[in-house]
């Protein structure tokens, strides 16, 4: 696969495609649509507020405090739905309790690691721990047996748009679980 011509929109949204193959694949009779609507949102607005819209998916952030009130406070500065939290952590029921090291959470951390690169940066700086991130991905989805995504579903998004950024899209109709 090669992903140099990919905008970091492109390699962002074939993160999430990868991470829905894996959810859907070790964890068919869950509904993933709340994690699936907070991944596609993040690619129609600025990135740190994308990241902030998609960091309660993360088990480490969501289960950092032991209640609703604190996690909200403390975690997601009051922005967080009580309703989100219910869902989340229900969604999470027996997968995980928030551990660092366990794989769902280190496969759901890798978008913020990768916003976290690219932050105060340029596309040339940030290019090489990107194509990192992906990799990360990749290698978890093929020691797990998962084929991942073919790369032509983001082909279009290019390093030609914004400077190697990427545009501002609707990517929702690249994810199987909100059209599946």
């Amino acid at each position: 696969m090669d992903f140099n011509s990919l905008s970091l929109t492109g390699r962002l949204c074939y993160l999430f495609m990868c991470i829905e193959r894996y959810l859907i694949t070790l964890y068919p009779n869950r509904d993933w649509t709340p994690v699936a609507k907070r991944c596609w949102q993040w690619t129609n607005r600025y990135w740190n507020e994308g990241c902030d819209v998609y960091a309660p998916v993360v088990p480490e952030f969501l289960f950092e405090y032991d209640n609703y009130e604190d996690t909200n406070r403390f975690a997601f500065d009051d922005m967080l739905p009580r309703e989100d939290y219910a869902e989340l952590t229900r969604l999470y029921d027996g997968i995980t309790d928030g551990n660092t090291d366990d794989e769902i959470n280190r496969v759901l951390r890798l978008p913020v690691d990768f916003a976290n690169e690219c932050e105060c940066t340029n596309f040339n700086e940030a290019d090489k721990p990107m194509l990192e991130i992906i990799e990360k991905l990749l290698e978890i989805l093929r020691l797990r047996g998962i084929e991942p995504p073919y790369i032509d579903n983001v082909a279009d998004m290019t390093v030609e748009q914004k400077g190697g950024w990427g545009d501002f899209i609707d990517s929702d109709y690249l994810s199987v679980i909100l059209n599946g």
